[in-house]
């Protein structure tokens, strides 16, 4: 079987770094394109897999458009030198009119409601869209096509098949902030610069202050930048006591860890929701509830949480599945996984074990 599997950002190689692998290794041919953002290429250079470069993130609306008819074209390419069974990728947009044009089967994994024009593209194009159970319907609209499994996209990477040890945690904590330059990010706002100086204010009296950032630093806090290998960043995630920012993405990868996580942002997730309403793993705030997140920022840097959220992990583990299990058979038993999926089949990828 030859897969086509594009990897746009770089919390999408995390997603599909182990399926690709298990089914390289029993024999399928997965070809891999890239698109050059942020530490994506690092991120597939460290994993030994090759690629072909697609695109560089394009830069607002119109460079998005831009990249979307540059995209296709290189995709064009590589499908035409070699015949491609199924194309996978989350969101979907860059293969979905290439995939339909051409007659090849796209899968979209997509949890992001509120990327609404990607969406409304992928979505209608795409063969099937897959996503967790937990989407928000009201704020992503239902598609006919789309398929729900119990899960997260983080759980692909962070399953306790996959994820680092989690030990008691160092007095350390993370900052995540994003850029703001993806289709999602449109018309959401980012905190200001004094609103990062006085979060690192409040976490530095309670211990070591880190900052994973898209976007460069204000001189003020250039200091406090990762420096460690982008592929060892769940690594380090998993020695924190406090995860802040702006990315729904680490939110839940913290939850799946079981690490305490604020998340801000104007906009929320089905995700997250879930997160926060059902599990209390993570907690969601709007950009105009400073004072709220304050506060929380406060009395969690400094509280030993850690036996408290992994028994509230251990009770979201139970409920989920090895996504990346379900995405390798998935894969290999299309279009049939399709059915069962809608059938609900999942109990033999159940999470089982609780770490």
């Amino acid at each position: 079987m030859n897969i086509f599997v594009n990897i746009s950002h770089p919390a999408h190689m995390h997603f599909f770094k182990n399926a690709m692998r298990i089914l390289s290794q029993r024999g399928h041919r997965v070809l891999v394109g890239a698109r050059i953002k942020e530490f994506t290429l690092q991120l597939l250079n460290e994993a030994h897999f090759e690629y072909k470069t697609l695109t560089k993130k394009g830069k607002g609306p119109l460079g998005l458009v831009k990249e979307l008819i540059e995209q296709q074209i290189k995709i064009m390419g590589i499908i035409r030198k070699t015949p491609v069974d199924l194309m996978l990728q989350i969101s979907g947009i860059f293969n979905a009119p290439v995939g339909k044009c051409c007659g090849i089967p796209t899968l979209a994994f997509s949890d992001t409601e509120n990327d609404k024009l990607a969406n409304q593209v992928s979505f209608s194009l795409s063969k099937h869209v897959i996503s967790p159970t937990c989407f928000n319907h009201g704020a992503g609209g239902s598609w006919a096509n789309q398929v729900h499994y119990p899960g997260y996209h983080e759980l692909a990477y962070l399953s306790p098949r996959y994820a680092p040890e989690v030990g008691r945690p160092h007095d350390r904590f993370l900052l995540r902030f994003v850029g703001w330059g993806a289709g999602h990010d449109i018309g959401e706002k980012s905190l200001s610069i004094e609103s990062k100086i006085e979060l690192v204010r409040i976490l530095s009296r309670f211990g070591s202050v880190h900052i994973s950032s898209e976007a460069p630093l204000p001189e003020s806090l250039a200091n406090l930048a990762f420096k460690m290998h982008p592929s060892k960043i769940h690594d380090f995630m998993a020695t924190c006591k406090l995860i802040v920012g702006e990315s729904a993405t680490m939110a839940s990868e913290a939850a799946c860890l079981g690490i305490p996580a604020i998340f801000i942002s104007n906009t929320g997730r089905g995700y997250t929701t879930e997160q926060d309403t059902r599990y209390d793993l993570v907690r969601h705030y709007r950009l105009d509830q400073w004072q709220e997140i304050s506060q929380r920022v406060e009395e969690w840097a400094q509280r030993d949480l850690y036996e408290e959220w992994q028994q509230k992990r251990r009770k979201m583990l139970s409920d989920k599945i090895d996504v990346t299990s379900w995405l390798v058979d998935l894969v290999e038993g299309y279009p049939g996984s399709i059915v069962d999926a809608k059938r609900g089949h999942f109990e033999e990828y159940r999470i089982k074990f609780a770490v």
